[in-house]
C-alpha cells in the first residue's frame, strides 16, 4: 500500500502513525507540508518529498485546513496530467464537497471525502467516508483500511457528512466539556482536582465501554444505575430539569448547521 500525505499537522500525523502502527511492513508513506516546521520529527520510515517528485500512489490524503485546500489541490494538479497517475484522492477538509475537489482537475479524479475526529491521534478515532460515484470497490476498501488504522470507520452518502461533522467531528469537545463539569462537581464536593479529574475520566471511559460491550440501549443502562429514591435519581432529575438532553441535541444541531454553511461556500 503506497500512501502520500499532503499536510502533516495533527491529523496528518495521526493518520501516518496509525498506518505505520497497523501496516508497518506493508505500507510506504510519502509526506509533504508547505510549512517546514510541520515536517520536523516525522517517523524515520516516512519519505519526505515534494508532490512533483511523487510517483504512482494508491491514495493521496489531503490533510489540510479548508482554507488551504485549493492551494494543496493546485500543487497536485500536474500529477494528474500524467497518464499513469491515478490514485484515490482523500480529503479531510470540512465543508469542501467532492464535486468542488473534482472541478480543480482537468480529468475526473476519484475522490473520497472523510470526516475524522481528534481521538484518531491515539487510535480511537471515529471516521466517516463519502466516496464519489466513480469510485470503485477497491476505493471503498482502501478508505476503510486507512482510517480503520486510526479507530473505527463507516461509509455514508455525502449528504450525511455534515451530520457526522456535528456529531462525531465536534463531539469530542462536548465530551471534554462534560468531563470538566464532572470534575468541577467533584472538587466542589471536596475532592482534590487530580482525584476528581481521574474519577471523571475513568467514569466516562467505563460508561462508554459498557454501552459498547453490552450493546444495551443507554436508557436500559441508566435504569441499572438508578435506584428509586437514590442519589442517581436525584442527579438525573436535575439534568432533566435543566434540559441536559435538549442542550446536547441543540449543540449537535448548531454544529451541523455551521457545517452546512461551510459546505455552501465550498
Amino acid at each position: 500500500m503506497k500512501i502520500a500525505v499532503l499536510g502533516t499537522g495533527n491529523m496528518g500525523r495521526a493518520i501516518i502513525d496509525g498506518l505505520l502502527r497497523k501496516y508497518e511492513n506493508t505500507v510506504t508513506i510519502t509526506a509533504y507540508d508547505l510549512r517546514p516546521a510541520a515536517l520536523h520529527n516525522l517517523d524515520k520510515r516516512v519519505d519526505v518529498a515534494e508532490p512533483q517528485q511523487w510517483v504512482q500512489m494508491d491514495a493521496i490524503i489531503v490533510s489540510v485546513k479548508p482554507s488551504d485546500i485549493f492551494d494543496a489541490l493546485l500543487a497536485l494538479k500536474p500529477l494528474f496530467e500524467k497518464s499513469d497517475f491515478n490514485p484515490l484522492v482523500i480529503s479531510i477538509a470540512a465543508g469542501i464537497s467532492i464535486g468542488t475537489i473534482q472541478q480543480q482537475f482537468s480529468s475526473v479524479v476519484r475522490v473520497c471525502r472523510v470526516m475524522p475526529n481528534t481521538p484518531a491521534m491515539i487510535g480511537e478515532g471515529m471516521s466517516a467516508c463519502a466516496l464519489a460515484q466513480n469510485c470503485n470497490e477497491n476505493d471503498h476498501t482502501l478508505c476503510k483500511n486507512i482510517f480503520g488504522a486510526c479507530g473505527k470507520v463507516f461509509v455514508v452518502p455525502e449528504n450525511l457528512i455534515n451530520g457526522v461533522t456535528g456529531l462525531s467531528g465536534s463531539g469530542p469537545a462536548y465530551v471534554y466539556f462534560f468531563i470538566e463539569a464532572l470534575a468541577e462537581g467533584g472538587v466542589a464536593a471536596g475532592l482534590s482536582h487530580d482525584a476528581a479529574m481521574k474519577s471523571a475520566v475513568q467514569t466516562v471511559i467505563g460508561a462508554a465501554r459498557m454501552v459498547e460491550a453490552t450493546k444495551e440501549d443507554p436508557s436500559v443502562l441508566i435504569s441499572k444505575v438508578m435506584s428509586p429514591g437514590g442519589t442517581t435519581e436525584r442527579g438525573m432529575a436535575v439534568l432533566e430539569q435543566k434540559g441536559f438532553k435538549e442542550i446536547v441535541r441543540s449543540a449537535v444541531d448548531a454544529a451541523v448547521r455551521r457545517a452546512q454553511e461551510l459546505s455552501a461556500r465550498g
